[in-house]
């Protein structure tokens, strides 16, 4: 796994009333496929050269990792959206764990990391993941 390659793309939104058309953006000059009172609408008019084209993917092991889009009142990471990420790829089974194995997660030290639903998430027995918490967050260094 440790190729280099990217695994996933997360977007994190300042804010704190998510906006679908912000998330997905809007081709205004692509085609649309069916009508707006469809149930499969959006999902027929989403992904790359469609009406609603949505972040970068990414393939890992021939899954396809979407875009993580996340809305925090700072724009900034949280622990809820360090979750969200090991959910994702855990529901995705990006990871082979059969033998046993663990995901790496290597982050820095700043506090988010240390917040009891990360913390909860990565040791919960059933999706074990091995966090690094790295050296301590120094955005603001005298």
């Amino acid at each position: 796994m440790l190729t280099g390659d990217p695994l996933m793309c997360v977007v994190i939104m300042a804010g704190e009333r998510p906006k679908a058309e912000v998330e997905t953006g809007i081709d205004m000059f692509a085609e649309t496929i069916g009508s707006i009172d469809d149930d499969d609408y959006f999902l027929k008019n989403s992904g790359k050269g469609k009406k609603f084209p949505g972040g970068p993917t990414c393939m890992v092991h021939g899954i396809k990792v979407p875009c993580l889009v996340r809305w925090s009142p700072k724009g900034s990471m949280t622990s809820e959206i360090l979750v969200d990420i090991c959910a994702t790829l855990d529901h995705l089974k990006v990871f082979d764990r059969s033998n046993g194995a663990m995901p790496f997660f290597l982050l820095n030290g700043h506090g988010s990391r240390v917040e009891l639903p990360f913390l909860e998430y990565v040791n919960h027995p059933e999706h074990l993941w091995c966090a690094c918490i790295g050296v301590p967050y120094g955005t603001d260094l005298q």
